[in-house]
């Protein structure tokens, strides 16, 4: 066969979801803190909530024993250890007086890998799901990713409430998932038992309320609560929690989700064909880390007393507003006035500038849904230098 003289041109790859602007701001300014790391020795990151405290030493004693140990590093259970699925369970029990069954625990590599698996499982084209706003941007993907339709209920930026009402009049027979996330990311916001049994109410059984977690170990005010204190509740629930904050095993991936026993099958069989094993290792140390939570009380302790720092700050700054965090790893700064007394267009042009003129690292609030602000994130050791910055530079 003669050969031709012309080239064949590759076809040309059209992804099916267009996710263009929808890269994670959070890490374009954590590479740009990267980068300016290499040439300044007093960059300050305050952007991703990765505690700088390590895990506890009997968490750090379990997993070196468990790499050791050909009997423990080499078990392979696509749902989750045995063992930490029980400890989970009896977690609950101790915590918030919750009878849950074990086989309802599902372990994976973080939560986030939960939010896609339930997400795929039940929302898909013509279902919508109901997110917060302000909202972590994971929901808003996962929707994508389904290729379902996203609303939104709103978090009053003054009051940190939830107009229940308003959430009940978004909800449509289409809904399959609605999202609450206490206590909040970006803004700290929480939720008492008595606002979420109201919005179980609202709901009434039309979707799951899929409850995220993960920041359910650092409350500053109020009484820590958790969906699975609901007695009698309406509607399914589902709740994801995981290891990455309190217990600061943030690059150790292990978070699990407790859902409804009718997805315990059709998620389980998701992992085996996507997962196939959350490392054993990390999982052992998840069991030790529930039995000592002496980093998690020191983590909270220094979460709770930046928060204040800042708040005392930022009272003298004129055009920015700190907003009250009331949990969780950060705080949200409203920026509206500041952004037009700059002329700047946004707020990533803002922080931007603040990298630039000060050296700290924030995340832009368009991550979020409120464009006119930034989130900080009190895990950083050397937070308080960072807002004393930050206020120099609000100041001038």
């Amino acid at each position: 066969m003669p050969e031709s003289s012309e080239r064949v041109t590759p076809p040309r790859l059209q992804p099916r979801l267009d996710l263009s602007g929808q890269e994670f701001l959070m890490f374009v300014l954590d590479e740009m803190a990267y980068e300016y790391e290499q040439k300044y020795d007093d960059v300050i990151r305050l952007t991703l909530g990765k505690s700088q405290l390590p895990p506890a030493a009997s968490v750090v004693e379990a997993m070196t024993e468990a790499i050791g140990n050909q009997d423990k590093n080499n078990l392979v259970f696509p749902a989750g250890l045995p063992e930490l699925r029980a400890r989970i369970a009896q977690d609950y029990a101790d915590r918030y007086d919750a009878d849950i069954d074990p086989a309802r625990v599902l372990v994976n590599v973080g939560t986030s890998s939960h939010f896609r698996n339930i997400f795929q499982v039940l929302a898909g084209p013509g279902d919508e799901v109901l997110i917060p706003r302000p909202y972590y941007p994971l929901y808003v993907i996962c929707a994508l990713l389904a290729g379902a339709t996203v609303r939104y209920y709103d978090i009053d930026l003054d009051t940190f409430t939830i107009d229940v009402e308003a959430l009940a009049a978004k909800i449509t027979p289409a809904t399959k998932i609605v999202v609450v996330n206490s206590p909040g990311n970006p803004l700290g916001n929480v939720l008492s038992l008595q606002e979420f049994a109201a919005i179980d109410a609202a709901v009434d059984g039309r979707a799951l309320i899929l409850n995220d977690e993960i920041y359910a170990n650092a409350y500053f005010d109020d009484s820590p609560f958790s969906a699975a204190q609901l007695r009698d509740a309406r509607s399914p629930m589902a709740i994801t929690n995981g290891f990455s904050k309190g217990h600061s095993m943030y690059a150790r991936r292990v978070g699990w989700a407790v859902v409804p026993e009718e997805l315990v099958e059709p998620l389980t069989v998701v992992q085996h064909h996507t997962l196939l094993c959350t490392d054993p290792v990390v999982q052992f140390g998840g069991i030790a880390a529930l039995g000592d939570l002496e980093v998690v009380l020191g983590l909270v302790a220094a979460c709770k007393a930046r928060r204040d720092y800042t708040l005392a700050q930022f009272a003298t700054v004129d055009d920015v507003d700190a907003l009250p965090s009331r949990g969780g790893f950060y705080l949200t700064l409203e920026c509206g006035k500041a952004l037009r007394n700059r002329g700047l267009a946004s707020s990533l042009d803002l922080a931007r500038e603040i990298m630039k003129a000060t050296h700290v690292a924030t995340v832009p609030g368009s991550d979020f849904g409120i464009p006119e602000t930034l989130r900080l994130s009190f895990t950083s050791e050397r937070y308080d230098e960072g807002i004393d910055r930050l206020v120099g530079f609000f100041r001038s």
